[in-house]
């Protein structure tokens, strides 16, 4: 809960300053790119709170993404969701402008051929149920968003490199810091606050 205080208060701090400038928000549902893929598996589960249901979660993935950066400009109004498969993904860095989000998405331990991963309609993760990411998912569908490939998957999970086993989120949010340095290094500050995280 306190990394996700820190996250929303960046955002915040990053649209006073430049509210002036937002660019338009693109059409969703908008498709991404799969840059890198670590799985993980904790000993104590966390509550997942980027969903209406807020399933505890013990292991998952981490994930880079190159995405449209105007669509993760921070906005004081409802944002377009991030989703992988059947499961919203909390987002852990802002990914403006660099384009590049890192993020956690709870559940299966490996990505399959397939598998879509896309920005949905404006709206706050908290209020996403499963019943939505199915709708969500299907619009996609029907806008031509395919599944990523088999090989894209592959060059991802050989950037990531091998699991990360760890006793909880704080520590699992430590080993996150320097794929944000590496991904997004104009976000220092974020990569500082996950890597400042309490035992």
């Amino acid at each position: 809960m306190h990394s996700l205080r820190i996250w929303a208060g960046l955002i915040l701090v990053l649209a006073a300053a430049s509210a002036s400038a937002a660019p338009p928000l693109p059409p969703t549902p908008a498709g991404v790119t799969l840059l890198f893929a670590r799985p993980f598996r904790l000993e104590k589960g966390f509550e997942h709170t980027w969903r209406k249901e807020h399933p505890i979660a013990t292991q998952g993935l981490l994930l880079v993404l190159q995405v449209d950066p105007a669509l993760v400009y921070p906005r004081q109004t409802a944002e377009p969701v991030l989703y992988v498969g059947d499961q919203t993904a909390r987002r852990l860095n802002v990914g403006y402008p660099s384009g590049r989000v890192v993020a956690l998405v709870p559940g299966a331990t490996a990505l399959t051929p397939g598998t879509p991963i896309w920005f949905g309609t404006p709206r706050l993760p908290e209020t996403v149920t499963a019943d939505v990411i199915a709708a969500e998912r299907a619009l996609a569908v029907a806008r031509g968003i395919g599944g990523v490939s088999a090989e894209t998957i592959r060059a991802a999970e050989q950037r990531g490199g091998r699991a990360v086993a760890a006793p909880h989120l704080n520590a699992l949010l430590n080993t996150a810091a320097p794929v944000v340095r590496e991904y997004a290094p104009d976000e220092g500050d974020v990569a500082a606050a996950l890597a400042a995280q309490g035992p």
